[in-house]
């Protein structure tokens, strides 16, 4: 094959940032806007089949752990149609329901999360959906997240990009604590699971100490995707080093 013809099998993979009531801060007042589409399912319902109909490959959803206003203004505020949304994983594993192809990227924290939870709930979206789950790792830049946390303060940009190498370890690695083929489910031997397919994950570093295995076996594509958007050195860094996809500006 050459490199010409190679070259021509190439494609672009589609995605759709998609916002419940647009990207604009006033968008919601649009009159074909639907200004509670933020908690409608039926909303994100249609926005997910017309991606997947236009052949689309995923759609994202952005997240944080703090209501989404970027200033103290109550003026300000009260104007934003972005305070009142959906889990991501949530409301993915009800569109999974409903789509064939489409994929589905989630932001996560890693800073206001523990990785057996993030582990066991992406690849339990990823074994629903059949193989199209994706995971945003995010280390949490508002703020206002820590006193949702029990914390007096939100920790130092350094210390989140710590915790996320490590927290993205944690989680690759109890993804891979379940072999494929661990699960034999084999009605006339009487064996439902082979234990050694299954493996204990025993890490302990700076922030973490989890034993697994993992209680959720692997999907068609084997583990989530990762995805990752950080635009500071530490945040570049990270995306290098555990990312299959990058948000860039």
């Amino acid at each position: 094959m050459t490199a010409a013809s190679s070259a021509k099998k190439r494609q672009i993979k589609l995605g759709a940032f998609r916002s419940a009531t647009g990207h604009h801060a006033a968008s919601w007042r649009h009159p074909d806007t639907n200004p509670a589409g933020g908690t409608d399912f039926e909303h994100f319902r249609k926005l997910a089949l017309l991606a997947e109909d236009a052949r689309f490959d995923l759609i994202f959803t952005a997240d944080s752990d703090a209501a989404w206003s970027p200033t103290g203004d109550p003026e300000i505020a009260k104007r934003l149609g972005r305070g009142e949304r959906f889990e991501p994983l949530t409301l993915y594993s009800a569109l999974a329901a409903v789509t064939r192809n489409i994929g589905f990227v989630a932001t996560a924290s890693t800073t206001y999360n523990e990785p057996w939870h993030i582990a066991r709930k992406f690849a339990s979206l990823d074994l629903l959906s059949g193989g199209r789950a994706g995971w945003n790792i995010v280390t949490s830049g508002h703020a206002q997240a820590a006193a949702n946390f029990g914390l007096q303060t939100h920790p130092d940009h350094a210390e989140r990009y710590r915790r996320a190498g490590e927290f993205v370890d944690v989680v690759t690695g109890l993804w891979s604590t379940i072999e494929p083929d661990a699960y034999l489910r084999d009605k006339e031997s009487g064996v439902y699971v082979r234990p050694e397919k299954i493996h204990t994950l025993d890490h302990a570093g700076e922030f973490f100490k989890v034993r697994g295995p993992l209680s959720v076996p692997r999907s068609p594509q084997g583990h989530p995707v990762l995805v990752q958007a950080g635009a500071s050195e530490p945040g570049r860094e990270l995306a290098a080093r555990t990312a299959e996809a990058i948000f860039a500006a």
